[in-house]
């Protein structure tokens, strides 16, 4: 691995503050998960799966998480520390029912989807059979199974304020069912959001300060506080690889707001660059793009889609800028982080910035706003090998600086630690 500060003397420290001790035996955990963690691909599988290999190596940790993407595996390498499993089966035609139930009450479609009964029942189950020290709540989509439960310390881990995404997401009008619903849960997660937030939650933790800030808007009384995401800088090693004229975007080409930037890049920007580059090319990555993006990808002169590909890195190692411009969403985006790390230079907007700290416009990225913008930058990374290399290394440093995973699990061990010793001692 590449490093390009000297962090050695500060994971040192790390390790040594760890204990999670609780009368002389480790501390038990619950860790409740909308999804299975396992493999650790897409952002919150990705960040569920490394907390929870750092809690097992100092906790008894038991998980119990939904399992919609019919997932679960026997082998989780990694993950072999964790004392129990619980994996909940999720049917979507029931899923699907629930929704249509929510619709004159103030749940949030999303929430009324991911509220599985079975799961409820796996919840009440392992409380009544197990004293935990704490119950960690990974999305807001789990907080609801333990809101009646005040015994033991609870942390959310919400990651984002999901009013936030949906009203980005509403903004402009469309007629489709993907609109509507985007539109129903703005207006209702104004209210159910910090509700739930405030129902007996030691603390709530987000990604970034605009989201943190957005529910306490809501809410001054909710204890908040940051637990960023993280990168692996070993597997997202720096590359000084020749790169080549190529721009590349990556994400799951399923998830709403990454179909936006994908089709945005090559419909309406890529063709500003190609038409003063006509040599570059456009790399689109991710997994289960629909037929209607293949269609947009396929008729782009230059651009190719790689889809469902085992390793990312490899086309961010090649790039010689990342394009990414968001116009939908919440919380931080890991790709930019993976990309940042690789040193892809990173073209985004305000709002792919904004959950980042420390990212500063021309000196560790270019943040831009309009397709002429995005291009004109592009070009400029694609042309300029100097000043793409001083993005990169300034990107690289900003993430060792503050985004390995050891700085967040500095943090939460904090967290963690403070939690359990405050309801020991009143």
């Amino acid at each position: 691995m590449l490093l390009l500060t000297d962090t050695t003397g500060e994971i040192d420290t790390l390790h040594a503050a760890r204990s999670y001790v609780q009368s002389g035996r480790p501390a038990r955990i619950l860790f409740l998960s909308h999804r299975f963690p396992y493999p650790p691909i897409g952002g919150d599988r990705v960040k569920a799966y490394h907390l929870l290999r750092h809690l097992s190596g100092h906790a008894e940790v038991d998980v119990i998480s939904l399992d919609e993407a019919r997932s679960v595996t026997q082998h989780t390498p990694g993950l072999e520390e964790v004392r129990s499993m619980i994996s909940v089966p999720f049917n979507r035609a029931t899923a699907a029912l629930r929704i249509v139930g929510s619709l004159l009450t103030q749940r949030p479609i999303e929430f009324a989807y991911y509220h599985a009964p079975e799961m409820q029942r796996a919840v009440d189950e392992a409380l009544a059979k197990s004293s935990y020290d704490l119950i960690i709540c990974f999305f807001l989509r789990t907080a609801e199974y333990v809101t009646e439960h005040t015994k033991t310390p609870k942390l959310l881990i919400a990651e984002d304020a999901r009013v936030i995404l949906q009203e980005r997401a509403s903004l402009n009008f469309e007629l489709s069912p993907q609109y509507l619903v985007r539109k129903i849960d703005a207006y209702k997660l104004k209210q159910f959001e910090p509700r739930v937030m405030a129902k007996g939650f030691d603390l709530v933790t987000f990604v970034s300060r605009e989201d943190e800030s957005r529910i306490r808007e809501s809410d001054k009384g909710i204890p908040t506080s940051i637990l960023s995401n993280g990168v692996d800088l070993d597997e997202f090693e720096y590359s000084v690889a020749p790169r080549e004229a190529e721009v590349v975007f990556a994400g799951h080409l399923g998830v709403y707001h990454n179909v936006l930037m994908a089709r945005r890049l090559t419909e309406r920007i890529f063709p500003l660059i190609k038409r003063l580059m006509p040599e570059a090319k456009l790399a689109i990555v991710g997994k289960d793009p629909d037929a209607k993006l293949r269609s947009v990808i396929a008729r782009t002169p230059g651009a190719s889609l790689y889809a469902n590909v085992p390793n990312v890195r490899l086309y961010l190692e090649r790039a010689r800028a990342f394009v990414h411009p968001q116009e939908v969403g919440a919380g931080i985006q890991n790709k930019l982080l993976e990309a940042m790390a690789v040193g892809t230079p990173v073209v985004t907007s305000t709002i792919g910035a904004s959950g980042i700290e420390g990212v500063v416009d021309e000196e560790n990225a270019l943040i831009r706003r309009t397709d002429a913008e995005f291009a004109e930058a592009a070009i400029a990374l694609l042309r300029d090998e100097s000043q793409a290399r001083g993005l990169a290394i300034n990107a690289r440093r900003l993430m060792e600086d503050r985004y390995s995973w050891e700085h967040v699990f500095e943090r939460l061990d904090q967290i963690v630690e403070q939690l359990i010793g405050e309801r020991k001692d009143k």
